[in-house]
């Protein structure tokens, strides 16, 4: 049985496809243990079917933004207790891991949704709290080339990540502040409706090359031939997430 025999129901919605097609393939929430704010969380893209992943102490966020987890994964030495213990939850099926692991409980958690026929995967809580642990959480989605689109939301910033040859279409404000992000060395890196366009260029790791563009059109184009890009948009209101 895979995780999406699992999914409980959670309301409204849409999912989108890899290249920004709506359709009806499962998506994936997964909260994670870091900063929190219901604000970061576009609840009316939640479609019935989608999966809710809480990682440790991403729980109580889940419960927070009012949905009900899939599936609990980790060590769980950060979630309260009290809130573990709720009797709503027993039915929920855990993955459980023991504090001295080789890997991180999110790293676990993308590894086994990476098992399963996904769309997108959308992880808040990932930034705040310890530096490292936010570094390492950002870095994920170099590790491997992920069969899903992966998106990262924050207090500042909805990420979307492009991987290998790819491409994201969609709309932004004008006037948003946008940044391009090399996790691995990205070449053909071509843009439209950004005011400093790029086109075929190379992003090194490291590279500012991408920091601080800006929103000129109310689409957006970036386009990759190789590498792993973070498209990083400011934001001052909630995400819409569905790519055009």
């Amino acid at each position: 049985m895979t995780l999406i025999d699992n999914a409980i129901p959670a309301p409204g919605g849409k999912a989108v496809t890899r290249d920004g097609r709506q359709s009806d393939s499962k998506r994936a929430w997964v909260f994670a243990g870091g900063d929190f704010d219901q604000a970061h969380f576009p609840a009316g893209e939640v479609e019935s079917g989608d999966l809710v992943i809480c990682v440790d102490r991403g729980l109580e966020h889940c419960l927070a933004a009012g949905l009900e987890p899939t599936l609990l994964i980790g060590d769980f030495d950060s979630v309260d207790e009290k809130v573990l213990e709720q009797p709503a939850l027993a039915h929920v099926p855990k993955h459980v891991y023991p504090p001295a692991k080789a890997a991180s409980d999110l790293e676990l958690a993308l590894q086994l949704l990476a098992e399963d026929s996904l769309s997108v995967v959308s992880i808040l809580g990932v930034s705040g709290g310890r530096t490292d642990h936010m570094l390492f959480n950002w870095s994920l989605p170099a590790l491997r080339h992920w069969p899903f689109r992966l998106i990262l939301l924050d207090g500042t910033s909805c990420c979307h990540v492009l991987q290998g040859k790819d491409e994201c279409l969609f709309e932004a404000r004008p006037g948003q502040t946008l940044s391009l992000l090399a996790k691995s060395r990205s070449t053909g890196v071509t843009t439209t409706g950004l005011r400093y366009a790029l086109d075929d260029a190379t992003l090194e790791v490291g590279s500012t090359l991408g920091l601080s563009n800006v929103v000129d059109n109310e689409t957006v184009r970036v386009r990759s031939s190789s590498g792993t890009l973070l498209i990083m948009i400011n934001r001052d209101q909630p995400p819409t997430l569905n790519e055009v």
